[in-house]
């Protein structure tokens, strides 16, 4: 990891430092890199499954509609929908549920789980989505279906082969009709009784971070803190290791900006009509802000304004950072007593995400509750 002034690289800048990233996060002379084809502009009414002559709305109308992929006043006006459907829910009720189904879904399994499969994809979207809409029955369809728009979501930049918003799937971003993610799109508009378009997009967009950014949370939680001693584990709440973990490593390494005009970030002029790569990981590592930054610590101070930016900053901070801890806390206090069965993680293969393929984990028994082969209480580089 680097940290110095913003530098153009393969025909994009690159931006390292974290008040630099803030400042990009919080400038007006930068947006959102829109989805092929642009916006979707203008509220839309009827049912989703009417949207587009009678169609079901496909991936290409998802991204085209969702608050991710847009700008100025239109951001606005698809963020208030996302906050709208955010306004009922209950952080504390949400972590319960997540907890009591994390640990109902262990005691069923054996004695090794991977945990990103069994909970931290699962969990989350499946909690979430019944209390956005989806009947309690239907609860793995809708997990199965954000499973699907979630592997087809993030659009690729024209031209790129392996550019920062490549989705770990290694799909690109446009699909044809008939696209699996296409008919996962229609799935949950369905689970969903065919709610307006506008409203099926604001949940979408929510059940695809709960899929894809808060099970990678969940994930690279785990894989710290379960190769630690027993008694460091137990001595910080779930949700100062999850805030550590936003900053250490967190799941959402990089996204991307657009320059509107020539702008000067950390004394250097980025041109109009550059792409801005912020490096949110580097960020959380610079230490003219974090004292010992790659040391990982759940007990630091992480001071108000000098924060983590795992939840973005600035213009467009995440609405839903409050469920987003509640429902990955549920999971990790659910394991809390797991230690890992293989120390070895493979991350999906995306230069944007960070998102273990599996984590395997063993559940506690007497000689394992309090030993850790030895490991001292160093945090060192962990």
């Amino acid at each position: 990891m680097t940290h110095e002034p913003p530098f153009a690289h393969d025909g994009q800048w690159h931006v390292t430092r974290h008040a630099d990233v803030r400042a990009v996060l919080a400038g007006p002379g930068f947006a959102v890199p829109e989805p092929p084809g642009g916006p979707t502009s203008g509220p839309a009414s009827g049912p989703a499954s009417g949207h587009a002559g009678g169609r079901a709305p496909g991936m290409g109308w998802l991204r085209g509609s969702v608050s991710r992929f847009s700008n100025d006043e239109e951001h606005k006006r698809r963020r208030s929908r996302v906050v709208a459907a955010l306004a009922g829910l209950n952080a504390a009720l949400l972590r319960r549920e997540a907890f009591d189904l994390a640990t109902a879904e262990l005691a069923a399994a054996g004695p090794t789980v991977d945990v990103m499969a069994l909970l931290a994809r699962r969990v989350p979207v499946g909690v979430l989505a019944v209390h956005l809409g989806v009947a309690t029955e239907n609860r793995e369809k809708a997990v199965a279906a954000v499973a699907g728009i979630a592997a087809a979501y993030h659009p690729r930049p024209a031209g790129a082969d392996d550019g920062p918003d490549e989705h770990p799937s290694g799909l690109p971003g446009d699909h044809p009709g008939g696209d699996p993610a296409d008919e996962a799109v229609g799935v949950l508009a369905g689970l969903l009784r065919d709610p307006a378009p506008d409203h099926l997009a604001a949940v979408a967009g929510l059940l695809v971070q709960a899929c894809d950014a808060t099970a990678g949370l969940i994930g690279n939680a785990l894989s710290l803190v379960t190769h630690l001693p027993y008694d460091l584990i137990t001595r910080w709440p779930a949700e100062a290791v999850l805030t550590e973990t936003l900053r250490y490593d967190p799941p959402v390494r990089l996204t991307r900006r657009v320059a509107r005009a020539d702008a000067v970030v950390g004394g250097v002029v980025i041109p109009a009509g550059a792409v801005v790569v912020l490096d949110l990981a580097a960020a959380g590592r610079d230490p003219d802000v974090f004292p010992d930054p790659h040391r990982f610590d759940p007990g630091r101070r992480l001071l108000t304004g000098a924060g983590h930016l795992g939840f973005g900053s600035g213009l467009r901070p995440c609405p839903g950072d409050t469920i987003a801890l509640a429902l990955a806390a549920g999971v990790l206090e659910a394991t809390r007593d797991h230690t890992a069965a293989d120390p070895g993680v493979v991350y999906e293969p995306s230069p944007n995400l960070r998102v273990p393929v599996q984590l395997w984990l063993k559940a506690p028994n007497v000689s394992q509750t309090l030993c850790n082969n030895g490991l001292t209480d160093s945090l060192d580089h962990v």
